[in-house]
């Protein structure tokens, strides 16, 4: 626990006292108690949950929530609020981790707790484990298709998907993203069905085969409707369901 000390966080990355007591005084009148040392990368000494462009994300601890991720607006910020993330987010729940406070300089959010999808797939041995998780990710990405929302960064799943405890697909990180349909199957298609050469060791993807699912994706993304998605999946699960054998490598 950090406690208060990485509150000059709240100012990356140009130091303002003025902005950092502003910015404590809105998250202590959410109940903020303190930072905690969590995360995957460092800033100033302290472990983050995230660094990108627009915002650091934080884990902290607050009364009533608990523990919970907080997105704070970077100072260098080119955007000028979290609020249009925050909306995205709110209509992708439960895919996108639930929301519990935003303005323009913060994002209160659940602090999801789980596997990235870039530390968990490595340990995954058997081709069915692969391909129904594949799967799993693949309907998550549908979702946001039907509630019109586009991620953008989806190309880069391993940092973008946690499968948290209870065993779901949440997608996290939606600074990039916007309203409207520009198929977000596709590019989780192409990432996990295409460019993964573990999933070649799995499934028996023919050139007519490949053709066929092609064709699928096409009509997809023109018609971003349910009875072709359910097709591309039927047709996936009838190339690659029936396999059985290892997909160590």
């Amino acid at each position: 626990m950090f406690g208060l000390e990485c509150a000059r966080l709240l100012s990356y990355p140009v130091l303002n006292e003025d902005l950092i007591n502003r910015r404590l005084n809105k998250l202590s009148s959410l109940g903020f108690r303190g930072c905690v040392d969590l995360g995957d990368y460092e800033l100033w000494g302290f472990k983050v949950l995230g660094k990108g462009h627009s915002s650091v994300v934080l884990a902290a601890e607050f009364a009533g929530i608990g523990r919970a991720a907080v997105k704070v607006l970077r100072t260098d910020s080119k955007s000028s609020s979290l609020l249009r993330e925050c909306d995205l987010m709110r209509k992708a729940f439960p895919v996108a981790p639930m929301t519990y406070y935003c303005d323009d300089e913060f994002i209160v959010m659940e602090l999801v707790r789980g596997v990235k999808l870039g530390d968990l797939v490595p340990r995954i041995n058997s081709c069915r484990d692969l391909i129904t998780l594949y799967l799993k990710i693949l309907a998550s990405a549908r979702y946001l298709d039907m509630k019109n929302i586009t991620h953008k960064e989806l190309n880069v799943l391993r940092e973008h998907v946690i499968i948290d405890v209870e065993g779901r697909v949440r997608i996290i990180d939606f600074e990039s993203g916007f309203a409207g349909f520009t198929c977000n199957v596709c590019r989780v298609f192409s990432a996990l069905f295409v460019r993964d050469p573990r999933i070649m060791k799995c499934c028996d993807i023919r050139e007519t085969l490949k053709k066929l699912l092609f064709e699928l994706l096409s009509s997809y993304k023109e018609t971003n409707s349910e009875h072709t998605f359910a097709s591309l999946v039927k047709t996936i699960i009838d190339v690659c369901g029936s396999s059985s054998c290892e997909c160590v490598g």
